[in-house]
């Protein structure tokens, strides 16, 4: 039980963090939009209190004007939510696309 717990924990911190992204992700603009060819994948990770760090984009949109509002959306959007007690992680990776595909 307490691993399942642990699980349902962690899937939504998870959650919380992919929908936080997602909602900003909303306000790329059209002509940022039409210069690439797909999403931006960026790397990070977030410490136990929120904070982010390691952020890295880890494979190109096409468009360098993408590329960097994908990092600057990540920046933007910390600190997320601390990382529940409960889970025993201090920190946590997270792997994401921003973009309009």
């Amino acid at each position: 039980k307490q691993a399942a717990d642990g699980n349902a924990l962690e899937s939504h911190y998870s959650g919380e963090i992919q929908k936080k992204l997602a909602r900003a992700n909303r306000r790329v603009s059209k002509s940022i939009q039409a210069k690439a060819r797909n999403n931006a994948r960026v790397v990070f990770v977030v410490a136990a209190d929120g904070s982010v760090s390691d952020l890295q984009l880890t494979e190109s949109s096409g468009s360098a004007e993408l590329d960097q509002f994908a990092l600057t959306l990540v920046r933007k959007q910390a600190p997320f939510p601390p990382i529940p007690p409960e889970t025993g992680k201090s920190s946590w990776v997270f792997k994401a696309r921003i973009g309009p595909f």
